[in-house]
């Protein structure tokens, strides 16, 4: 193991911990958020919800889009998915926030998507949907931090009612660990 390699190692290390450590006190204990605020590697998925209303989330993809010339900045796109497991429709809304190995934060409630955050229709009983987000306007220099590993934080507002409002805080807030090397920058 190189210098180099465990100089990385700890780093992402020592962000788990504060990303374990720093989480909102705010955020609801609701079932189906992993126990103790703790990161799902990528390829982690967690079942939020009770009864008859359950998802399965999980991170679809991750990527850098291509930076057109007119741009200041660069976007990371981000799908997430949630196949329902329950049996009645449900509806949601994620912001999604990014944090480096430098503990700078990026995106998150009501900045992600310009504010907006993705968005699902009703996912019936047995459907999968992945919806978009996106955090904007990162620098190079964002771009370089980020490559080197991150914290990618979801906040799940599950909509109600015929006109799907969404309430003041998060139904749901998942953390999954996004590796070195899976944004480029």
């Amino acid at each position: 193991m190189t210098l180099k390699t465990l100089a990385l190692m700890l780093v992402i290390a020592g962000m788990l911990i504060a990303a374990g450590c720093s989480a909102p006190a705010a955020l609801p204990a609701a079932t189906g958020t992993p126990a103790g605020e703790k990161v799902l590697p990528m390829s982690g998925n967690v079942t939020l919800g009770s009864g008859n209303k359950t998802v399965n989330v999980f991170l679809h993809s991750i990527e850098l889009d291509a930076k057109a010339e007119n741009e200041t900045g660069r976007t990371v796109t981000i799908y997430v998915a949630a196949e329902n497991t329950g049996t009645e429709p449900v509806m949601f809304v994620w912001f999604s926030k990014l944090t480096d190995a430098n503990g700078n934060s990026y995106g998150g409630i009501n900045v992600s998507h310009k504010g907006s955050g993705a968005r699902t229709a009703w996912i019936t009983p047995g459907d999968t949907e992945a919806a978009r987000d996106y955090i904007d306007q990162l620098t190079n220099q964002d771009l370089g931090v980020l490559s080197k590993g991150a914290v990618l934080d979801v906040y799940f507002f599950e909509k109600s009612g015929p006109d799907g409002t969404i309430g003041a805080e998060p139904d749901y807030h998942v953390a999954w660990t996004i590796e070195p090397g899976a944004i480029l920058g």
